[in-house]
């Protein structure tokens, strides 16, 4: 499948791109994982996630109007609050492999991350992506890509924000989430769709400018965030002059469950009546790909309300 287009700013359908036009910012991702843990009024999430009380009403706002959040009244009627809409609930996946990536990645030697217990089986887990057929874990290596019903050309998704988020982490109960120290690398609409463009073929800069048509100075910005981060290493393919490309690196290979949970969102939340962009298909089992969550123990499926968030250690 080409990764680049000649259509002058446009590029091709992408189930990604259109996740993270909604829910593609660090804010939006932790007012969501609060939510997963239960938070519903403006100012729990004020105090709970350190947000501004101006960036809180614009993000509630946005994840209202896209679907992933209702506002009603609370039950005692003296208070509005939020609410997850099924469309909110299936990001679940999402926030679950932001927790594995992070447990496996992290390099704080002092972070507590929170620890997941799941109600269901009573201990404790670590999320696995899995093909829904053959419950075999999901390898990007082992997935095939073919246009989908919705495959075209569309333009780039508008951001929903004017700018990259640069506040730093907070420690402590922010941290005993389901999101870690990548959120501030990977909780940037423009850093994972670098990132996702590796997993459909590309390496070098100008693939990748062609198939997001991504502004120069975000783009060179993006590749060196994720090579400091660990993601990327650059290679030298050319002399004279010399060119280099960008391999993903093990840490970087690890989004790739991210990417996936975006991928089987979008396709079911944002695809409309065309229908996904892309198939997957999984050659392990040779059945198109369903990817899902599960608890490594029992292998049942994740859902918010049978998995219980405490303090790590």
């Amino acid at each position: 499948m080409p990764v680049s287009t000649t259509k002058p700013n446009l590029i091709r359908t992408n189930s990604v791109a259109r996740a993270l036009a909604i829910i593609g910012d660090r804010w939006s991702l932790l007012i969501l994982g609060g939510a997963f843990q239960g938070l519903r009024r403006f100012g729990d999430w004020r105090e709970r996630i350190g947000i501004a009380s101006n960036i809180l009403t614009n993000r509630l706002d946005r994840l209202v109007k896209a679907g992933c959040l209702k506002k009603a009244k609370a039950d005692d009627g003296r208070w509005h609050e939020y609410r997850l809409t099924q469309m909110g609930a299936d990001l679940y996946a999402t926030a679950l492999m932001f927790w594995r990536f992070d447990r496996l990645w992290s390099d704080q030697a002092n972070l507590q991350l929170a620890a997941l217990s799941h109600v269901s089986c009573g201990d404790d887990i670590h999320p696995q992506l899995v093909c829904a057929h053959c419950r075999r874990p999901v390898r990007a290596h082992d997935v095939r890509y073919e246009d989908g019903p919705g495959a075209g050309f569309e333009k780039m998704p508008p951001p929903k924000l004017s700018r990259r988020s640069s506040v730093p982490s907070a420690p402590g109960e922010g941290r005993q989430t389901l999101f870690g120290e990548s959120i501030d690398v990977l909780g940037d609409r423009w850093t994972q769709l670098v990132l996702a463009s590796f997993f459909l073929g590309a390496r070098r800069f100008d693939e990748i400018l062609g198939h997001w048509k991504i502004a120069t100075n975000i783009l060179a910005s993006r590749l060196r965030s994720a090579v400091q981060a660990g993601m990327l290493q650059r290679r030298l393919y050319q002399r004279g002059p010399d060119r280099y490309e960008y391999l993903l690196t093990p840490k970087g290979m690890d989004i790739y469950p991210i990417v996936l949970t975006l991928t089987r969102w979008g396709d079911r939340w944002l695809a409309g009546k065309a229908g996904p962009p892309l198939l997957l298909h999984h050659k392990s089992c040779g059945h198109r790909l369903e990817p899902i969550v599960v608890c490594d123990r029992c292998g049942n499926e994740l859902e918010p309300n049978e998995v219980f968030i405490r303090a790590g250690g």
